[in-house]
């Protein structure tokens, strides 16, 4: 990895997770990204372009607002660092070409959806349905093998358009497949298991990621949630508060169901996972079973 280049890409990972922090507060709360400018939460002071330097301002300011002395989230350094090193992964990975735009484009999503759903609890259409979009761009056929498997021995098929089959098979199978459970979960219980975003959310990274690597994704997203649900239970122990409305303490398996997590989160991370470890991880699963 050419060090000159790295470098750019990293800025440029901090640039774009600057603006990726405006989008994170103002997009779930149905607010423009372009205007008015950045201003602190607290006292609504316009932050000046100095004071606005990704990272370095944060680190100047020592955390704190320069008007009030207000505490800065640390949301704010974190999504510009990770996002920097993100794309530093994708042109280590990738390198230079069409699959480092596309890369870094699927991070940028993914992260912004990431604290999105941690802050918000939502997954803006804004960024779900546009990623779906934007990522039909063929560019790449490795890692479309089961695709080929399930149409090459019937079609001539160009590299074009093993491309957009690769993506849409892979789409539609997560996007089906949460539903399934989204539906299986509401009739058992009556009650919304999953939200439309995740669906969303997951027919997005399908069609970057193509079939293949979303087939991780939809069986690692679960259990790294399921095991966040159980150490979070875990580490908080059992509930002390009575129920007034039945007279005796729920159980850890009712607490545990009736938990709310922000599935979207670890739909993010499975993603990220899958991009840059998918292929180890497919070839040492499917070297258990030889």
């Amino acid at each position: 990895m050419d060090l000159i280049p790295a470098i750019s890409v990293f800025l440029a990972g901090l640039a774009l997770g600057s603006f990726l922090n405006v989008c994170i507060s103002r997009i779930p709360r149905d607010l423009s990204v372009v205007a008015p400018r950045s201003s602190c939460p607290q006292c609504q002071t316009a932050i000046a372009w100095y004071d606005n330097i990704p990272l370095l301002s944060w680190l100047v300011l020592k955390r704190r607002c320069r008007h009030c002395g207000s505490s800065i989230s640390f949301r704010y350094p974190a999504v510009e660092l990770l996002t920097s090193l993100l794309f530093v992964g994708c042109y280590s990975y990738f390198g230079f070409g069409w699959m480092l735009a596309k890369t870094c484009l699927f991070c940028f999503l993914v992260v912004g959806l990431i604290f999105m759903d941690a802050e918000t609890g939502l997954l803006p259409a804004e960024f779900t349905y546009a990623g779906i979009v934007a990522a039909f761009a063929p560019v790449d056929t490795e890692g479309a093998e089961l695709v080929m498997i399930l149409f090459g021995k019937h079609l001539e098929i160009t590299p074009q358009l093993l491309s957009v089959l690769d993506a849409l098979a892979a789409g539609v199978l997560g996007a089906a497949f949460f539903y399934l459970a989204w539906a299986l979960y509401y009739i058992a219980r009556k009650a919304d298991g999953l939200g439309f975003g995740d669906i969303a959310f997951t027919a997005m990274i399908g069609v970057f990621l193509g079939l293949k690597l979303t087939t991780l994704v939809v069986f690692l997203s679960p259990i790294i949630a399921t095991l966040y649900a159980i150490g979070t239970v875990l580490s908080q122990g059992q509930p002390t508060s009575v129920s007034k409305s039945q007279g005796n303490m729920p159980s850890a398996s009712t607490t545990f169901l009736r938990r709310q997590i922000p599935f979207g989160v670890f739909l993010g991370i499975s993603g990220l996972l899958a991009l840059f470890a998918g292929e180890p991880l497919w070839k040492g699963y499917l070297g258990l079973f030889r």
